[in-house]
């Protein structure tokens, strides 16, 4: 960015008055006086954050985080302490919050876009990629009262996604649209983070080590732990584990947290998570055009899978006729976007209808045990030798297949067990 963007938070408190009558109430908005009950939803939270900084935070219900969130986005005021923003924040808490529903897919946008700040000539030259990120071009003059929520929270998103804000908060919309904008929102949310803020609140303890660098844990409103997102989401689901046990709430052995505004943005200098080699392919440098993209079991297409099959992905694309030593990659991503297989080949020529040159390939592999949810297949076509070494083209979400797998409970993958031996030990040997 090319100025300096942050947040920091100091002594941050929040709370709310409970009032068993009416009269009450009202006394303590004419006399200021307090309510004989009153809850803190959160309690003596400081921290900071700077550019690269993607920001778990995690919880039970109740512990804070939806709180602490809408403070920093500035729709609710802290009750002790202070908060300090740099930069522009975009907020995804309620997506659709404000929409009327009445207007268009366009009227909401312009209106949403407009509150963020953006001129008319701007959202103007960006409403077409709003509709395109959302995959809505065709019912953006529709009232968004005939919307599905997909198409509603979708939009939201998008809007949200294109007003250059500096800083993102983001409450538990994961799970937003289908595959393919799921794919679309967790490139964004990476490549966004690279040099500005994220903050993300979840209860999914996959999401945070997946696509987080530093994690906090809340608990009854206060930080209970910081440093590494897997330390953290390990932390949180042995809170969970031991809820019954532990009615004062979570205190984590060798707590790392503290009040003090640098102390989070201290625990963890790991760098943000990057893309992997393949997303930094870029766009294609050279004309190309897929021809064939299909994953197959036993010489039948297929969309569903279990894990374990010997299924077999044909990639083939229509190119130049002369292409040195190029090499057809894929790359299998999870629902949170990860890469969870990966492999390359030389490509083949071939002749298509017509006598169209093609580069084609054939792989066969066994599908990893992977958890249940929605999968992604991208392929590219990329010269490896001589002067021209590069990317050709590529397509993402070229292929999508549903996992549903009894064989893993935790984790990215699990791979086939052929054989197991128990042994017995002799108690008196």
């Amino acid at each position: 960015m090319s100025y300096d963007i942050g947040v920091d938070v100091k002594g941050l408190g929040k709370v709310y008055n409970l009032f068993d009558r009416d009269t009450a109430q009202l006394a303590c908005v004419l006399f200021g006086r307090e309510a004989e009950n009153q809850v803190w939803a959160l309690r003596d939270v400081g921290l900071s954050a700077r550019a690269g900084d993607f920001i778990g935070i995690i919880g039970r219900n109740g512990a804070g985080k939806s709180t602490l969130l809408e403070i920093i986005a500035g729709t609710r005021q802290p009750s002790v302490g202070s908060v300090s923003i740099r930069g522009r924040v975009a907020a995804m808490l309620e997506l659709g919050a404000g929409f009327n529903p009445n207007f268009t897919g366009t009227e909401n946008a312009r209106l949403c876009a407009s509150a963020y700040g953006l001129s008319n000539s701007q959202i103007r030259e960006r409403l077409p990629d709003i509709a395109r990120f959302a995959g809505i071009e065709e019912f953006m003059d529709r009232p968004t009262r005939e919307f599905s929520s997909g198409m509603f929270a979708r939009l939201a998103f998008s809007v949200c996604a294109h007003v250059d804000a500096d800083i993102l908060i983001v409450d538990e919309i994961l799970g937003v649209g289908d595959v393919q904008f799921q794919q679309r929102s967790m490139r964004f949310l990476r490549a966004f983070s690279r040099d500005r803020i994220v903050f993300l609140a979840s209860h999914n303890e996959t999401a945070i080590p997946s696509l987080c660098n530093r994690a906090i844990l809340l608990s009854n409103g206060r930080i209970a732990l910081t440093g590494r997102p897997k330390d953290v989401a390990y932390a949180y689901l042995k809170s969970v584990s031991h809820e019954l046990g532990q009615a004062d709430g979570f205190e984590a052995e060798g707590d790392l947290s503290g009040s003090d505004a640098d102390a989070v943005h201290e625990q963890d200098e790991t760098p943000a998570p990057s893309l992997t080699d393949f997303d930094a392919l870029g766009t294609p440098g050279r004309p190309g055009s897929l021809k064939v993209a299909a994953l197959s079991c036993d010489g039948a297409a297929i969309s569903t899978l279990s894990g374990g099959e010997l299924v077999c992905l044909s990639i083939s694309f229509e190119t130049q006729p002369q292409q040195d030593a190029a090499v057809l990659a894929f790359v299998v991503r999870d629902p949170l976007g990860q890469a969870v297989v990966y492999r390359e080949m030389p490509a083949a020529m071939a002749t298509g209808p017509g006598g169209a040159p093609l580069l084609e390939a054939r792989f066969e592999f066994v599908m990893p045990y992977l958890a249940s949810g929605a999968y992604v297949v991208d392929i590219a076509l990329i010269a490896r030798g001589g002067s021209e070494a590069g990317l050709i083209d590529r397509r993402d979400l070229a292929v999508a297949f549903t996992m549903i797998s009894g064989h893993i409970s935790s984790g990215l993958a699990n791979l086939g067990q052929l054989s197991a031996r128990i042994c017995v030990l002799d108690p008196a040997s």
